[in-house]
């Protein structure tokens, strides 16, 4: 297992600025995603950790060694590309050896390598079918056997599930991240999907114009974006402007909400309040019990099969709610929508 550190690194491509003063420490044994929109430039920053590109600033490092200008080949990585670029007149095994054969690797060395790595990727049963012969995800994992069997110290992966339908997108998230966690590799997963970062992903960097704009745990990412835009990225429905104060009141334009105010590192002055719409509560009759309550009328229902999402009128805002489809409550109804304190996130404005 490898620790990667990116130290103030900076990637110039003549005079664009692909990426600017990244700072990164990749635990070992440690899945770490590199999300953002597409240019913004996660491939890059990759691209700079396995040598395929020099950085033009700063440092990487690998165990606390500086690799910076190490080439490729001598960096013992291994890289999983979007495309499969899987030899199609080659059976999947000999697809899978075909790095060790080039590297000089003794037959014995290779035929018990070969069989660990294809029982580990589950492709035993299809060992001397041919790539026009497997599916998608099954091509997929032939990709990953082949720059497993290498023994590469990080694992990285681009955008790799970007060819797969959604059903089988899903089913090869569970794979590999069930896969990295059993050999304990470090590796970097650079996606644009937000749901694929945050189920694979110990922590997830989110890379904006060729900045880091936040590096978090999954669940900090979602619950706790530092910015509006990270809020939006992530999918953020309900971001309104407000003004609040330390002791954990937010006033916004439909009402005055309280807050947890032990959770925000700014607890007064101007900002916005998200509120995330599955923690929000819709109640048909009133409750007085409850904190937080916001009355409102729904204007708007979308069914999802498992999920319903409702819009509701509060006055001067239209705040989406999530919920579980065990009921359905119809448009035009009048409704009070209500969140638990702990659930409001404040974001204060950027000075």
């Amino acid at each position: 297992m490898t620790n990667v550190q990116l130290k103030d690194v900076r990637k110039d491509f003549g005079s664009f600025t692909a990426i600017s003063h990244i700072d990164l420490d990749i635990a070992s044994g440690e899945l770490v995603a590199l999300l953002g929109p597409s240019g913004c430039g996660k491939t890059t920053t990759l691209r700079m950790i396995a040598g395929l590109e020099v950085p033009s600033q700063g440092h990487i490092l690998f165990d606390d060694e500086d690799v910076s200008e190490v080439p490729v080949q001598d960096r013992n990585v291994g890289m999983v590309f979007q495309r499969y670029a899987l030899f199609p007149h080659m059976s999947v095994e000999k697809n899978v050896m075909f790095g060790l054969k080039v590297r000089g690797t003794p037959k014995a060395e290779i035929e018990k390598r070969l069989e660990d790595i294809l029982d580990v990727v589950q492709l035993q049963q299809f060992r001397h079918r041919f790539p026009a012969q497997l599916s998608g995800g099954q091509m997929q994992r032939v990709a990953i056997a082949r720059t497993l069997i290498t023994n590469p110290s990080v694992l990285m992966m681009d955008e790799p599930l970007a060819n797969l339908d959604t059903k089988l997108r899903g089913e090869m998230r569970r794979f590999i991240r069930q896969l990295q966690q059993r050999l304990g590799i470090t590796t970097i997963f650079v996606t644009h999907d937000q749901i694929e970062a945050m189920e694979l992903a110990d922590r997830v960097a989110v890379i904006f114009d060729g900045k880091l704009a936040q590096y978090d745990a999954p669940d900090a990412l979602y619950q706790r974006p530092n910015s509006i835009e990270i809020a939006d990225f992530m999918g953020a429905s309900n971001i309104f402007p407000c003004s609040f104060s330390s002791d954990g009141i937010a006033v916004t334009s439909f009402g005055q909400l309280n807050f947890d105010a032990s959770i925000v590192e700014h607890r007064s002055g101007s900002g916005s309040i998200l509120l995330r719409s599955e923690a929000i509560d819709l109640l048909t009759e009133k409750d007085e019990t409850v904190e937080n309550v916001l009355p409102g009328k729904i204007i708007g229902r979308e069914f999802f099969g498992a999920t319903i999402n409702y819009s509701v009128d509060c006055g001067t805002a239209v705040i989406t709610v999530n919920e579980q489809s065990r009921r359905m409550v119809d448009v035009d109804q009048d409704v009070w929508l209500t969140i638990e304190s702990d659930q409001i996130w404040v974001i204060q404005e950027s000075v």
